[in-house]
């Protein structure tokens, strides 16, 4: 697929789970002057299509392109999406969940943290705003993620 139609495909399935929200919106939809700000900081070449900016209400966010993500918390990186081994839910984030909400079905909503394990055996924890986002978010990657193979 070219990158064009990979940012199609999943520029229709965030908004299929939801986008935009509060923090979270389509990368075109984004101001000029964060979208100048952000391709300052990047090859585009290597970054390949800014697709979808996921934020979180203490101010990180992180931004899914055709090629890479782009991830501000702390620091800024950049994982290449090849990269990308899986997604899981901390361990620490799974009790505090159980303890916000007994409901089992309805704990999944209280996800706040996701960490992206690379296959170098590094991992990074983001914020992602509970809900929606967080599932959205999950599952834009897992369809990138399919679309690359």
């Amino acid at each position: 697929m070219t990158d064009l139609e990979i940012k199609k495909n999943i520029s229709e399935k965030a908004v299929e789970y939801g986008i935009p929200t509060e923090y979270s919106f389509l990368y075109d939809d984004l101001s000029n002057s964060f979208k100048k700000e952000f391709e300052s900081n990047i090859d585009q070449s290597e970054f390949g299509i800014p697709i979808v900016k996921f934020g979180h209400r203490n101010g990180d966010w992180l931004i899914v392109g055709t090629k890479k993500l782009a991830i501000k918390n702390e620091k800024f990186y950049l994982i290449g999406i090849e990269q990308i081994k899986g997604f899981e839910i901390p361990k620490s984030e799974s009790e505090k969940a159980k303890k916000n909400q007994p409901n089992r079905m309805i704990r999944k909503f209280e996800y706040e943290v996701l960490t992206i394990n690379n296959h170098d055996r590094n991992s990074i924890d983001v914020l992602l705003n509970k809900k929606i986002d967080y599932y959205g978010f999950w599952h834009i990657m897992i369809r990138l993620l399919y679309l690359k193979k």
